[in-house]
């Protein structure tokens, strides 16, 4: 197994992208600290994988928290005496945030969820890996942190594009300044991909049809597609990869 041994955390672990990792990297061998904002969320997951005999720990917290950040940080070395690997996979966009919010504080809650929640869980678990000889954490960016969003998918004023933008370019600072201290860090930019965060898109057959016609390949990514990707970065096969935006997106950066 290829994460045989290993300690993962991983945030917005109770759908989506961070579903399908906690669970593939528990089939793998890891120990895996499913962390969401949503307790029941993380609870079905670490059960599920506690039913197919992995090991695993639910973690309630909000990564644009200071005291949470270091809390599932601190709950997880507690209970595995170690952390190994770090998916930041927790993040929002408009379409989710809650309503009411008018375009600044859109701004502020998506920035803070998807940037800042990305930053401490850096600092605080990078700090944990430093201290401990190594580990890996790979970040979810977007291909929106590689490029500009289709004019009929925005206006402008969605806080989303630069939050995963400065994930990007979050990702370089850390991975250059933790490489001597045997920490990885990288991130994945994923196309669009059936989780919770498209289905108000894909509701609509017609859009549905004009996102998939924007990637090459003819359809959204299926999370376990992008988990198989983070796997690779959490591995030791990716031991000289660091700083590095891996674009999984049925080739639409590629255009």
């Amino acid at each position: 197994m290829r994460l045989a041994g290993k300690v993962a955390l991983v945030t917005g672990g109770a759908s989506g992208i961070g579903e399908a990792s906690a669970v593939l990297f528990a089939r793998e061998g890891a120990a895996v600290a499913v962390c969401d904002i949503s307790a029941e969320g993380a609870s079905r997951v670490a059960s599920r994988i506690e039913a197919a005999g992995g090991r695993a720990l639910a973690v309630t917290g909000d990564v644009s928290a200071r005291a949470d950040v270091e809390r599932m940080v601190a709950e997880t070395v507690t209970h595995f005496g170690n952390l190994d690997i770090l998916v930041n996979s927790a993040g929002v966009t408009v379409r989710t945030s809650p309503p009411g919010l008018d375009w600044e504080g859109m701004w502020d809650r998506v920035m803070a969820v998807n940037l800042k929640g990305t930053y401490m869980m850096c600092k605080v678990a990078g700090e944990e890996m430093r201290t401990s000889g190594g580990g890996s954490i790979i970040n979810l960016s977007s291909i929106y942190g590689l490029v500009g969003r289709p004019a009929f998918l925005g206006d402008g004023l969605d806080p989303y594009t630069p939050s995963k933008g400065a994930i990007v370019q979050l990702t370089r600072e850390f991975g250059v300044s933790l490489a001597k201290e045997g920490v990885r860090v990288n991130c994945l930019c994923p196309g669009f991909a059936n989780t919770a965060l498209t289905a108000a898109l894909r509701e609509n057959p017609d859009l549905l049809s004009r996102l998939e016609s924007l990637h090459p390949m003819g359809r959204l990514a299926e999370p376990e597609e992008i988990a198989s990707a983070a796997l690779f970065l959490a591995s030791d096969e990716a031991s000289f990869v660091t700083g590095a935006a891996l674009a999984v997106d049925g080739g639409y950066t590629a255009q």
